[in-house]
């Protein structure tokens, strides 16, 4: 992994004077200079029109008791795209530009959904446990009874019914 992060920082840039080598000769200096600084402004109106959408979407998903991984992959993906476009180049704005493109965005989440997941990996730490003899960890419980009381003070008050009774140590 870090020799292919490694190429991609050394080639990308590389990649990217050849393109603009290339397109200086086909279309010309100023075009180019054009088109660059309009993908430039491009990738930032996407980043403040879309970041706030992506974020109630979000928020949406939230109020409705759903986890919001869909939101929050697509909210990333659209600010990479921007990130890409702001980038000054041809190749990282047509990857920018291509993200934008709501299946292929939607496909690349996917694929970056099965990646974590498959990538998780869930750590307990058991702070100050004790073991027992078969190796796990002792959790300690306190086993407590609740009388109920005749009388409207239950009625009032059906939280009280729940709760533990008060110890000496506190």
């Amino acid at each position: 992994m870090p020799v292919l992060i490694f190429l991609i920082l050394a080639g990308l840039p590389l990649a990217e004077i050849a393109v603009f080598i290339e397109a200086g000769e086909a279309i010309g200096l100023w075009p180019v200079i054009g088109l660059v600084t309009l993908s430039a402004f491009a990738g930032v109106w996407l980043m403040r029109l879309q970041g706030p959408a992506t974020l109630q979407r979000a928020q949406a998903a939230l109020q409705r008791g759903e986890p919001p991984m869909a939101e929050m992959l697509d909210g990333a993906i659209l600010f990479i795209a921007a990130v890409l476009m702001v980038t000054p180049g041809f190749l990282t704005s047509g990857v920018g530009l291509l993200l934008l493109v709501a299946p292929l965005r939607r496909s690349v989440a996917r694929y970056a959904a099965r990646r974590i997941a498959l990538r998780a990996e869930v750590h307990v730490r058991t702070a100050h446990m004790r073991r027992g003899p078969d190796g796990g960890p002792i959790i300690e419980a306190e086993d407590w009874e609740v009388e109920e009381e005749q009388g409207d003070a239950c009625e009032k008050e059906p939280a009280a019914r729940r709760l533990p009774p008060k110890s000496s140590d506190d």
